[in-house]
């Protein structure tokens, strides 16, 4: 089981694919006494399956308590990734991170003219030089680079994964932007990019590039796994998931099941969603390989029809998924 810890709801970047309701109002920040007790009740719960996935906003704006909650999580024997944008990460902090035994995964998409497309500074200004100025001073073989390939940028997919390469980050996870509806044309792309990085990826073998967890996509998914997710906010309250923190705090508390006082009601969590993946069930039209509780949930949190929304998501899922698993298949049978 992984625990997504969220820290705050501040962040210097604006990427209009993030669905989180950010930097509006007074801000919330995640006690460490809460934090704290969350990570204790998941380690207990969970034991040698235990995860935890450390988000914001940006985490990195809240070192010390990203480094608490890290140092607490390692020395229970959970798995920890620190998300972030990279602006902040310096190399100490990534330094301590690493000797916790915590990932740093940092968010970028290649160079300046894919990356400043969807990620830009509050303010409105590109960010991919300020990330890069702070990757730069990292040791990039210790770090996972989170990519989103968009319609807009799914013909430089390619050369945004060989710029990353080239520039020693060689762990790589692929998201595929359901922010927006991909058009026919744009899944025609996404088709043919995918098919050229197997062919690329294959001819460079598997010690000069690694997608990140391909084990995860040796077939298509028929439910969400036991590997759920259990969502902390930044209010200290549990959610069923984090699609309910694209609403201000306060403002989306049906999704929320208890605090770190309390306690979460996992029956609760539960039983909300599996009503949740029985719906989702009844409207996949075809495979899926990243279970899309998330995806349903924020297009009726938002107004849209999720079932429309749950058929764009399959389809740019289903290539993306087909393409990591075909790779893992091949790599798999390398090895034997």
């Amino acid at each position: 089981m992984n625990l997504v810890v969220f820290l705050s709801d501040r962040c210097d970047l604006s990427c209009d694919y993030c669905f989180l309701s950010l930097n509006r109002g007074k801000p919330v920040v995640l006690p460490e006494t809460d934090a704290a007790s969350a990570v204790d009740a998941h380690l207990a719960r969970a034991g040698a399956r235990a995860r935890v996935t450390i988000l914001g906003g940006e985490p990195l704006l809240h070192p010390e308590l990203a480094l608490s909650i890290a140092r607490r999580a390692c020395a229970g024997g959970a798995k920890v990734t620190v998300v972030s944008n990279g602006t902040h990460a310096t190399p100490e902090l990534a330094a301590a991170l690493l000797g916790l035994g915590a990932e740093l995964a940092v968010s970028v998409d290649g160079p300046a003219e894919a990356h400043d497309k969807h990620r830009r500074l509050a303010g409105g200004g590109p960010s991919h030089a300020k990330v890069m100025a702070a990757v730069s001073r990292l040791d990039a073989g210790t770090l996972r680079a989170n990519m989103v390939i968009s319609e807009d940028t799914v013909g430089h997919f390619l050369s945004s994964v060989e710029w990353l390469r080239a520039r020693g980050l060689t762990k790589l996870s692929f998201h595929a932007d359901v922010a927006r509806p991909w058009t026919e044309m744009g899944l025609s792309a996404l088709e043919a990019a995918l098919a050229g990085f197997g062919r690329y990826a294959r001819a460079l073998g598997p010690s000069a590039l690694k997608p990140w967890h391909l084990d995860s996509f040796r077939a298509p998914a028929d439910g969400p796994g036991d590997d759920s997710d259990l969502v902390l906010g930044a209010d200290g309250r549990y959610y069923a998931s984090d699609a309910f923190l694209s609403r201000p705090y306060g403002e989306g508390l049906e999704g929320a099941f208890g605090d770190v006082r309390s306690g979460p009601e996992l029956a609760g969590i539960g039983a909300f969603n599996a009503r949740v993946d029985e719906s989702i069930r009844a409207a996949l039209k075809g495979p899926i390989y990243t279970w899309p509780r998330e995806t349903w949930l924020l297009a009726g949190l938002k107004g849209r029809d999720p079932g429309a929304a749950l058929e764009v998501f399959r389809r740019a899922d289903a290539l993306l998924g087909g393409a990591l698993s075909s790779l893992a298949r091949g790599r798999e049978a390398a090895r034997a």
